[in-house]
């Protein structure tokens, strides 16, 4: 199955038809082909790889597991296409290294090899390979002709490609391989899961992305979070889309990939989304000078998106930034001026319509509470703006499993009483 579709504003094609008990999930993405361009308000320090007559090794750090998997390429912000001599699929071992016995090649509309037009996504064919949650899912692609990224690849710099010259796509190792610590070409994996399974998205920006976590942990609290939720209290098998795009704005601007309420639209259609995670509106402050009333709207933009998608949607209240780069001006009252609207509009609280279906506040998880400035716990921080891996383990720790329960049809909303640290048990 082929899917090519132009513009910025594409969608994913539909899903095969699963079979009776079987649901196709989305179990990993890789959001570096949703940004503009290489650089945005500041330059990477990981150069842009020559990718020409190389192979192209992706790990993707796979949230649930299945019995088939089918892969999504992207140019779609891209002026040129990209040409695919052959693609494989395989669970990695180690480093580049993968299980042989898994090595599986891809076919799309049944050929080999598939060109990738500039503004266009493609489909693979679905081809049987059981994973499971936690495998990384390593994607390799072989580029014969010339190709240089010009679109930035996402996952904050913390996941390690390899590229190698030729034609690789089945070696069991890279062992002349070059590295980047960005991701290219390989936009989404869904898997075919056995039973009743669903999508969590989380939309964000470098705090959702991952930023400051450890290289290779796969340490961003999306998937950490997943971990601690594989499931449903009624059994339903859980898939996690991380959304976040590093400098990502919400509303105001497309400055680092298209602003998250233009994405809603693509995400919304994501296969089986269940409960939609919202942290993002920190850029749209400190980048472009919103005020309050600005993201307010926004913000009920996205619910009303939300509900008419069918889709419940989880709103978390901007994480503390002061004395950090960001506190500049009056941005830290704005941003809580914008926290205590998000907290008011909790369905869960009573709110009326249109109302988050349920707020997470983490600020207390990472707030110093000795600092009057309104900023983060030093050790939960590596810059005062974003968690390092023990913050990221903290919000991933206290986030209030209970709050996806009403996402399964039959079960009781969350008790409204309950307190974070009650919920953060997971009882």
């Amino acid at each position: 199955m082929e899917e090519v579709v132009s513009g910025q504003q594409t969608k994913p094609g539909p899903a095969p038809t699963p079979a009776p008990g079987e649901t196709w999930v989305s179990a990993w993405g890789g959001r570096g082909p949703l940004s503009t361009t290489i650089t945005t308000d500041r330059t990477l320090e990981d150069p842009v790889p020559d990718l020409s007559g190389r192979t192209l090794r992706i790990m993707a750090h796979l949230t649930t597991g299945g019995s088939q998997v089918r892969v999504r390429l992207s140019q779609r912000f891209s002026s040129s296409t990209l040409d695919v001599g052959a693609a494989h699929v395989a669970v990695r071992s180690s480093g580049s290294a993968i299980v042989p016995a898994t090595d599986r090649a891809l076919t799309f509309d049944g050929a080999s090899s598939v060109t990738v037009p500039a503004g266009a996504d493609v489909w693979s064919d679905p081809i049987s390979l059981a994973v499971v949650a936690g495998d990384d899912l390593a994607i390799s692609v072989y580029v014969p002709g010339a190709f240089i990224p010009t679109t930035q690849g996402g996952r904050g710099q913390l996941k390690t490609s390899y590229h190698e010259p030729g034609n690789q796509v089945s070696s069991a190792s890279l062992t002349q391989a070059g590295t980047t610590r960005r991701v290219f070409v390989a936009y989404e994996v869904q898997v075919l899961s056995p039973d009743l399974a669903a999508t969590i998205v989380a939309l964000g920006d470098s705090i959702t992305e991952g930023a400051c976590s450890t290289l290779d942990a796969n340490g961003d609290w999306p998937d950490l979070l997943s971990k601690r939720l594989p499931s449903l209290r009624d059994g339903t098998s859980l898939g996690f889309f991380n959304a976040g795009i590093g400098s990502g704005r919400f509303a105001s601007s497309d400055g680092a990939g298209l602003r998250g309420l233009s994405r809603l639209d693509e995400l919304l259609v994501l296969p089986n989304v269940a409960s939609f995670l919202l942290l993002m509106g920190v850029n749209d402050i400190s980048y472009e000078h919103v005020d309050a009333l600005f993201l307010q709207d926004a913000y009920v933009q996205a619910i009303l998106a939300a509900h008419e998608a069918g889709t419940r949607i989880i709103g978390i209240p901007i994480l503390p930034f002061g004395g950090s780069s960001k506190d500049v001006g009056n941005n830290v009252q704005v941003a809580r001026e914008v926290n205590d609207w998000i907290r008011a509009h909790d369905k869960l609280r009573g709110a009326s319509e249109p109302s988050f279906d349920a707020v997470v506040d983490l600020e207390d998880v990472v707030k110093d509470p000795m600092d009057s400035g309104w900023a983060l716990l030093p050790s939960l921080t590596c810059d005062g703006v974003h968690p390092n891996q023990a913050g990221y383990s903290a919000i991933a720790n206290a986030f209030p499993l209970d709050v996806f329960d009403d996402a399964s049809p039959g079960s009781d909303p969350p008790d409204a009483g309950v307190s974070l640290a009650s919920r953060a048990s997971g009882k």
